[in-house]
């Protein structure tokens, strides 16, 4: 049988191997308020800075993907879009847009009402 060290020693494995697939795989979908449109947009990084966070997501449709990397204010609820690759999201060159404030039924809004929440 196991003694008490080993059990925990595997316990302890198991769970961190556990632990480290769940958040490489997670990918989170932003739900849209326009269901009519092809596209789906997966987060693939946030972060925050002050009162301005950056977003990093994939857009995908069924013969398309775009990553995309925008910045948001949300007291504001401005956004401004960093830039975009086709390629991979590591390949985004910065190029950013002026700042606006989208329109009711946008992806651009889903974003910010996701990143703001």
């Amino acid at each position: 049988m196991f003694s008490g060290k080993k059990l925990v020693f595997i316990c302890g494995a198991v769970l961190s191997i556990s632990t480290y697939g769940i958040s490489k795989s997670q990918e989170i979908e932003i739900p849209r308020t326009a269901y009519k449109d092809i596209y789906k947009y997966y987060v693939l990084e946030e972060g925050k800075q002050a009162t301005n966070s950056t977003i990093t997501l994939r857009r995908q449709s069924f013969d398309t993907i775009v990553y995309i990397k925008a910045e948001i204010n949300c007291p504001s609820r401005y956004i401004r879009q960093i830039g975009s690759s086709t390629r991979s999201a590591r390949e985004i060159q910065n190029n950013p847009t002026q700042w606006y404030q989208p329109t009711i039924g946008t992806v651009e809004l889903d974003i910010i009402t996701y990143v703001c929440r």
